[in-house]
């Protein structure tokens, strides 16, 4: 809940917090603390000993598709651009793609052990 709050409201939460307005750098700050801690809390729900594997895999697949939004939204429309802004967001958008295959992957189910070795 606090992870979706940072990603849609971080100003708010940041206000409710702190009592401070967030300004220049402190959004996308905001906002990839929400994506953490959003992919943190969907690794952490409970589960069986056997879906542990696809929660981890769905987890790490949430956080680095959403930063990968995150930093191409920064890229295109955001004034602060350093010089590892664009390969961070192609490496979270190879990483997010090489997750969902994995997710998707026909002998891979998630909540079931996996058989490779």
């Amino acid at each position: 809940m606090a992870g979706a709050i940072l990603v849609i409201l971080p100003d708010i939460a940041c206000r409710l917090l702190f009592r401070a307005a967030l300004d220049g750098l402190a959004w996308p700050l905001a906002h990839w603390v929400g994506i953490a801690i959003l992919a943190l809390g969907i690794a952490c729900l409970p589960a069986k000993a056997t879906e542990l594997q696809g929660r981890t895999v769905l987890a790490l697949f949430v956080y680095n598709i959403c930063v990968a939004v995150l930093l191409l939204r920064l890229g295109t429309t955001a004034v602060m651009r350093g010089p590892l802004l664009w390969p961070a967001a192609i490496l979270h958008s190879i990483l997010s793609l090489a997750l969902l295959l994995l997710l998707f992957q026909q002998d891979y189910k998630p909540g079931q052990p996996s058989d490779r070795k």
